[in-house]
């Protein structure tokens, strides 16, 4: 008989990752690209990015565990909040140089 961790703990497993990432990555888009520099335009572009991807990042968890088991949702939110935050890292760099 496998060991199975019951639909709660993948709940808070996910929102965990959600949250932890959204936290980690918004201070470090933050500290590149809204303080260096100085570049106060920048502060809502960040703001604006973080914003989607918790909304990404939701949309994916709950469009993942509707269609599949916690496990499989897990990794399709972790994959996205991974990629994400990579494409939103580079949009804000663009936008830094466009927005000079």
């Amino acid at each position: 008989m496998t060991n199975r961790l019951p639909a709660a703990a993948w709940l808070v497993l996910i929102a965990a990752g959600i949250v932890v990432s959204t936290a980690f990555m918004f201070g470090v888009t933050t500290f590149l690209f809204a303080f260096s520099g100085g570049q106060s335009r920048m502060v809502s572009v960040v703001n604006y990015g973080a914003l989607a991807m918790i909304v990404i990042s939701a949309v994916t968890a709950v469009v993942a565990w509707i269609l599949r088991p916690g496990a499989t949702a897990a990794i399709a939110t972790a994959s996205v909040v991974a990629a994400g935050w990579f494409v939103t890292a580079i949009v804000e760099f663009v936008l830094s140089f466009w927005l000079g």
